[in-house]
């Protein structure tokens, strides 16, 4: 009996040296340094960029009307001011660009996408976004895991995986998606210090930062309907104390985003972040059209490829070919070519796609109310109509938001090993599931975490076509989430294999 139980004592023991030895203490942290040094040297080493999208470019062009002419908008015309992007990222690349590319002061945004060099000049501000993401991260996992020791170690996978299917791929854009994804995880980094600190400070930080999560990605002004009355609940025990911190964060929030929406309701009589919420509306509303058939088939079409061809295509019935111009699924195609040579000859009456369907309604010209004129198609005017389908049938759309869900699931699966494609489910339901499972185990902290990237993820799901793209920025936040309930489990599981081992020494 004495030995039986002297053996844990000297398992203990050693682990307690290892613990507090030097290495133990300096080499975890050393090994994330080395590793977040290594993304970057990679990161910097890409090839050089000689294109960017639609999105992209609408950015460049308003960050070099803000560094050339002191004018915020993303028209050729350079004194005409515009709100289509969010503001953020591109006061930021406008600083990159004044402080760090300096471009000739004559050049235009054609001519500076047509010189591979210097675009990719421009597009290495994102190493500044994905340094930040990797520190928050590291942050983030210091703060939601004990010991230190073994938070540096879960840091590594969470930032290399993060690095390695989302962030490197973002190096040669200028889209949002990169600087939102920091965002995210700094702001649950903010709120978790806040509780942990119950600072006032913290709480203002908190609320900057959730305001420019908001103008980098603009819906997140709806979720903060239901964040803010939420912190209360989740800040501190004593209710004063807690009102305080969450009317800072208000605060902090308020300060940041309300200029920004006082510029565009005088400039353009819109109280609004950004423009273009109402033709990604319209897209939406088109898939409401599924019939019984589409609507299951949307499970297969909307799945990683290694899901459809070794799982779901052999329970479901279905190939590829269902998702060709005059298969069963076409309509849940956005690519068909006999789409493309439809709109080109305008018989819009023969486009297939949902997606390609609202295209005609999109540049209708429409009366205004106010001064009598016809004008373009105007983000309002989509809104409104978007918005007439959804009151038609409210039932339907509240469905239709079940497949495309499972479509915003797979972040970063597609074409990919199975180890992303299983890496990628779990860590989406680990952030669905954090917030209630914080709530239930009474662990604050994972509801702070994870509560603004599932409102954007439901926000999308409700409220867009959800292409995976929309949830690329919660990637790296769903990863820390996948390590904080994976360490849990492994404890819980330690925990009861010790007590099932200690009845049995007790009962010999």
């Amino acid at each position: 009996m004495i030995a039986k139980l002297a053996i844990p004592a000297a398992l203990a023991n050693l682990v307690r040296g290892v613990r507090h030895s030097r290495a133990a203490i300096w080499l975890p942290p050393l090994l994330v340094l080395l590793l977040i040094t290594a993304v970057l040297l990679q990161a910097w080493q890409a090839p050089l960029t000689d294109s960017i999208g639609k999105d992209a470019s609408q950015n460049l062009r308003s960050a070099l009307n803000l560094w050339k002419y002191g004018i915020y908008g993303e028209s050729d015309a350079s004194a005409i001011p515009g709100y289509r992007r969010e503001p953020f990222p591109n006061w930021l690349l406008a600083v990159h660009l004044q402080w760090i590319v300096r471009p000739p002061a004559w050049i235009h945004s054609e001519q500076l996408v047509a010189d591979p060099r210097l675009l990719t000049r421009v597009t290495q501000v994102n190493l500044f976004y994905m340094l930040g993401l990797m520190l928050a991260l590291w942050g983030l996992c210091l703060r939601l895991i004990r010991p230190r020791g073994l938070a540096h170690l879960v840091a590594l996978p969470v930032i290399w995986i993060s690095a390695d299917a989302f962030a490197i791929h973002e190096m040669a854009n200028l889209n949002t998606e990169l600087p939102a994804a920091w965002l995210l995880v700094l702001l649950s980094l903010t709120l978790v210090l806040l509780r942990q600190k119950n600072q006032w400070g913290w709480a203002l930080l908190a609320g900057t930062v959730y305001g420019c999560l908001v103008l980098t990605k603009a819906s997140g002004a709806y979720l903060a309907l239901l964040v803010l009355p939420t912190l209360p609940l989740l800040l501190h025990q004593s209710r004063r104390r807690s009102l305080v911190l969450t009317l800072c964060v208000g605060l902090g929030f308020a300060l940041t985003v309300l200029p920004w929406v006082g510029r565009n309701l005088h400039e353009f009589g819109a109280p609004s972040i950004s423009a273009g919420s109402g033709d990604v509306l319209m897209y939406r509303t088109s898939y409401n059209q599924m019939t019984a058939h589409e609507y299951i088939g949307a499970f297969y079409a909307f799945a990683p490829k290694k899901l459809q061809d070794n799982v779901l295509g052999l329970l479901m019935g279905h190939s590829r070919a269902a998702m060709d111009c005059g298969g069963s699924l076409q309509r849940l195609s956005r690519k068909l070519p006999c789409d493309a040579s439809a709109i080109a000859e305008q018989r819009f009456a023969d486009v297939k796609s949902f997606y390609k369907s609202v295209q005609p309604t999109m540049t209708e010209l429409y009366v205004d109310v106010k001064t009598g004129r016809v004008a373009g198609p105007a983000d309002a005017y989509l809104r409104h109509v978007a918005v007439d389908r959804i009151k038609a049938n409210p039932l339907k759309h509240v469905a239709v938001s079940l497949p495309l869900a499972w479509r915003g699931l797979w972040a970063f699966a597609e074409n990919k090993t199975w180890f992303s494609v299983i890496t990628n489910g779990l860590a989406m339901a680990s952030l669905l599931a954090m917030p209630w499972l914080g709530i239930l185990l009474r662990r604050p902290d994972w509801t702070l975490t994870s509560m603004v990237g599932v409102g954007y993820f439901l926000f999308y799901a409700l409220l867009s076509h959800f292409i995976p793209r929309y949830s690329e920025p919660l990637i790296p936040l769903a990863l820390v989430c996948l390590a904080v309930l994976l360490v849990a489990a492994g404890r819980s599981t330690v925990r009861a294999l010790a007590a099932s081992a200690g009845r049995r020494i007790s009962i010999r």
